[in-house]
C-alpha cells in the first residue's frame, strides 16, 4: 500500500470486504498485512519469506489509492 493515500478509505473497504466474504462463508476472511506481518525492524528477514507468504494465498486484495500506482515497489508487488 502506499502510506500517502487515504488510510480510513482504505480501513472502510477492508471491512466491506470481511463483511461480504463473511456473509458469504459464514466465517471472516484471514488476512496477510505485511505492515503487520513483517517484523518492521527486520524487514530484510521477513523479505526473504515473502515469496513462501504470497505462494500460501489464494487471492490477492490490492487496495489502490490515487498514489498507490506512482511508487515502484507498489507496482512491482502486482507482479
Amino acid at each position: 500500500h502506499s502510506w500517502h493515500d487515504d488510510a480510513d478509505a482504505k480501513m472502510q473497504k477492508l471491512h466491506e470486504v470481511a463483511e461480504s466474504f463473511h456473509r458469504k462463508h459464514g466465517r471472516y476472511p484471514t488476512f496477510w498485512l505485511d505492515k503487520v506481518c513483517i517484523d518492521q525492524t527486520n524487514i530484510t528477514d521477513g523479505l526473504k519469506v515473502l515469496p513462501v507468504n504470497v505462494m500460501a494465498c489464494s487471492k490477492v486484495l490490492v487496495l489502490c489509492g490515487e498514489t498507490y500506482p506512482e511508487r515502484l515497489w507498489c507496482a512491482w508487488e502486482l507482479f
